[in-house]
């Protein structure tokens, strides 16, 4: 019960006059018509599927940040990876994003005239000159 192709006439003989570009369509939706199965019902023996990949859990996912892309020097994005370093080996893990967050957030506060010292002592302890 296999129906013809309705394009293989515009191939196997090109002096026959072609059909209309509405004729081709009507003949490809009825042959897909017949020629697809109706679809299964779905059975309650088959598990849910789930979505491929990790979960939604980080920061992109997360309505509270947003990305953005800013530029800077390499020798500062090297500073910046070994003090992040040295404060990750004393227990403290903080990744860019954070710090740039609380810079940017500490810069707003003192731009309104908050006293930043505060701030910056709770995020990070500073080193004292006498240790390392």
């Amino acid at each position: 019960m296999n129906k013809p192709s309705p394009f293989k006439k515009l191939f196997e003989n090109q002096e026959e006059p072609q059909q209309k570009p509405e004729q081709l369509l009507e003949a490809t939706k009825e042959s897909n018509i017949t020629q697809t199965p109706p679809p299964s019902p779905p059975t309650q023996s088959q598990p849910e599927t789930r979505k491929r990949g990790r979960p939604a859990t980080g920061k992109r996912s997360d309505d509270a940040w947003i990305g953005r892309t800013y530029y800077v020097k390499r020798s500062t994005d090297l500073d910046v990876e070994e003090e992040l370093l040295k404060l990750k080996r004393r227990g403290i893990e903080i990744d860019k994003s954070e710090l740039v967050d609380f810079l940017m957030a500490v810069w707003v506060k003192w731009q309104q005239g908050e006293n930043i010292d505060l701030l910056i002592d709770e995020f990070t302890p500073r080193r004292n000159s006498n240790i390392d």
